[in-house]
């Protein structure tokens, strides 16, 4: 799915947003932050159910 992402990303590279723009330049970036996004929400539901 991610791959998709990159790839639709590099297509309509020049009729995105800019903060999008950067992203498709970066796509360890997004990585990155994709898979922060999971360690951050998985240790908040942790927090929550304690």
């Amino acid at each position: 799915m991610l791959r998709e992402l990159v790839l639709a990303l590099k297509h309509w590279g020049d009729r995105l947003p800019r903060w999008l723009q950067r992203l498709s330049q970066r796509p360890s970036l997004l990585w990155n932050a994709g898979v922060g996004l999971i360690i951050g929400l998985s240790l908040l539901r942790w927090l929550l159910q304690r």
